[in-house]
């Protein structure tokens, strides 16, 4: 169909619970062999934390391990690198 195309991004990052109090859940899809890094940004565009670094083999891929409680609260941005380009970003909320 004309309504499809195949240049529409279909990367997704899912991050529950979103707020959070610390532990948080991030999964990936869509990123299959590629090279992917997952930053976590705070609000003035710095990097506070490297989340993941390496090759994604699988069309689903978890981040379960992920501890934010020694982070400051406020609003964060996960910011997924694929292939040298930043496929897509989404806000993270830390509340305690």
């Amino acid at each position: 169909s004309a309504l499809f195309s195949p240049t529409v991004s279909a990367f997704k990052i899912l991050i529950f619970p979103n707020p959070t109090n610390g532990k948080t859940v991030i999964k990936l899809e869509h990123l299959a062999d590629m090279n992917v890094e997952v930053r976590l940004v705070n609000m003035l565009g710095a990097e506070v934390r490297n989340l993941f670094e390496g090759e994604i083999v699988s069309n689903y891929y978890v981040l379960d391990n992920i501890d934010l409680s020694a982070l400051e609260t406020g609003i964060y941005f996960v910011k997924v690198v694929a292939n040298g380009n930043i496929v897509t970003t989404d806000k993270l909320i830390l509340s305690k």
